[in-house]
Parts: structure tokens; C-alpha cells; sequence
């Protein structure tokens, strides 16, 4: 079990690598996630980063969800999703995701909307004249080392924190 101190660290080497990743040419979704890998918040093969190459630019730079924030739900469904859902009898296997699951992504998209104003890469990214400009690549160069440290600190909440979590705003009106 890790110190706070050691928490703290290994999230803001979390934020470091991500930064260095999209310096390298990764994309904002790669960074975050191959971060989270490198700094050991999140225990998986480092070739799954693969995963996480079509979510740059919020999916095929259609703007949608930001790539970093997909990286950082990837990351946590990784660690924390089901392995087997069909281990889960079949009455209750849809509503245990609500009640078990759902509120560490609730929150995780709230923290992050709160932190960037937007958990759309069109949103983000609006206030820059050009997609391709400076300064919208260190805005972004930013944001996706926030996004690696907010990943890696849901990545250390347990399970049974995570359940304990208030739902934020969200479409079943759950609290």
C-alpha cells in the first residue's frame, strides 16, 4: 500500500510523463494513458495503449469526447471494470453497473469538466483560432498532464470509495 506522499508522487509523474508523451508526438489519449502506465498507476501490458489511438482529437478529430478524458475512463475500466460481466446473474447484471460502477466515471467526467470546462475536444479547443496552432498544442500540452494526474488519483480510490461517491449530474437522475 502506498503513502499519501507516495500517491502524490507517483500522480505527478503521471502528469510529467503525459506531458512528455504529447512533446514526443503521442496523441492526447496515448499520453495520458501510456503515463499512467509508465509511472505504475496502472498495472496492464504497455501494448494496450493501443487502444487509445482513435480517441485523439475527441475520436478521429471529430471533436467529441477529449481523447486525454477517454484515456483517463479506459484507464480506470481497465483497472476497476468488470472481467466477466455474464459472471454477474442476469437480473441484477445491468443495475449493478449504477449502483457498483457508474459513480467513478460520474465523477472522474465532472472533475475533469470542472478543471477544463468541457469534456469535448471541439469545446477545448475552441478558443484557439487553429487546430494546428502553438498555442492550442500547449493549451492541450496542459490539460493532458491534469488529466493524467486526475486519472491516476481515481486509479488509487478503491472500489469501495468509488461506490461511496455521490452521483454528480447525470441522465437516470441518480444520486
Amino acid at each position: 500500500m502506498c503513502t499519501e506522499a507516495e500517491k502524490k508522487e507517483m500522480c505527478e509523474l503521471a502528469s510529467q510523463y503525459a506531458i512528455e508523451n504529447f512533446k514526443h508526438g503521442l496523441n492526447c489519449a496515448e499520453s495520458v494513458y501510456n503515463a499512467l502506465v509508465r509511472a505504475g498507476a496502472l498495472d496492464v501490458s504497455p501494448e494496450t495503449v493501443a487502444m487509445c489511438l482513435g480517441f485523439g482529437g475527441g475520436v478521429g478529430l471529430s471533436g467529441c469526447i477529449c481523447g486525454a478524458l477517454a484515456a483517463s475512463v479506459i484507464a480506470n475500466g481497465a483497472k476497476y471494470g468488470r472481467k466477466d460481466p455474464y459472471s454477474v446473474p442476469e437480473d441484477v447484471r445491468g443495475s449493478e453497473i449504477a449502483a457498483r460502477y457508474y459513480r467513478r466515471y460520474n465523477n472522474l467526467i465532472h472533475d475533469f469538466t470542472e478543471a477544463y470546462g468541457s469534456p469535448l475536444c471541439k469545446d477545448i479547443c475552441s478558443k484557439y483560432a487553429e487546430f494546428s496552432s502553438k498555442e492550442r498544442k500547449v493549451g492541450c500540452l496542459k490539460m493532458i498532464g491534469g488529466a493524467a494526474a486526475l486519472a491516476c488519483r481515481y486509479l488509487q480510490m478503491s472500489q469501495e470509495e468509488s461506490e461511496a461517491l455521490p452521483y454528480q449530474e447525470n441522465l437516470a437522475g441518480n444520486k
